[in-house]
């Protein structure tokens, strides 16, 4: 009799374990075989009000953001670009894996500004860290065939906005 009272728990066990099992067998493997960079690169101009400076920079046109890719060793293994559209927006397609083979993570990642697309406005800022480079931490579209990450806004500014320039004198310029 001991031995009829387990059977029903084993076969249950033996069902939920099949279930699993051809669950699994069904799941699609969701890693997309590149991510996206995002953003937008600005020029904030100083010569105006402080809320024109702040709240209305403009759009720059071809400027070039890069992306560059370490493995687990610190070597660099992916460079990438692109150029801003009309609206001062780039899209950055980086594979998921490199030539070499090895995964390519975001968080191996950095990405900064190359250069301006108005000579005018050329003097690039840090915020956002558009100058030294910023990880792509931020994950706004996630699903089985894209993943999408966004940085900045950067930034450039004028060249008599630039902290750095003004006070120089001309001998210590390093332009």
């Amino acid at each position: 009799m001991a031995r009829t009272r387990g059977m029903p728990a084993l076969a249950l066990v033996v069902v939920a374990a099949v279930a699993v099992a051809c669950a699994e067998a069904r799941l699609p493997d969701y890693h997309p075989s590149t991510f996206t960079v995002t953003g937008k690169v600005q020029c904030q101009d100083c010569t105006k009000n402080w809320n024109a400076y702040a709240y209305n920079a403009k759009p720059i046109p071809g400027s070039k953001v890069s992306i560059t890719c370490r493995d687990d060793r610190s070597r660099v293994v992916y460079h990438g670009s692109d150029y801003t559209d009309g609206q001062g927006i780039f899209n950055i397609e980086v594979p998921s894996k490199a030539t070499n083979g090895c995964d390519l993570a975001p968080s191996r990642c950095l990405v900064r500004l190359a250069s301006s697309g108005d000579a005018a406005c050329a003097a690039f800022t840090d915020f956002n860290r558009g100058q030294t480079g910023q990880v792509p931490s931020r994950l706004t579209h996630a699903s089985p065939t894209k993943v999408t990450y966004a940085v900045g806004p950067y930034y450039c500014t004028l060249r008599q906005c630039d902290d750095d320039v003004k006070g120089d004198d001309e001998d210590d310029a390093c332009y």
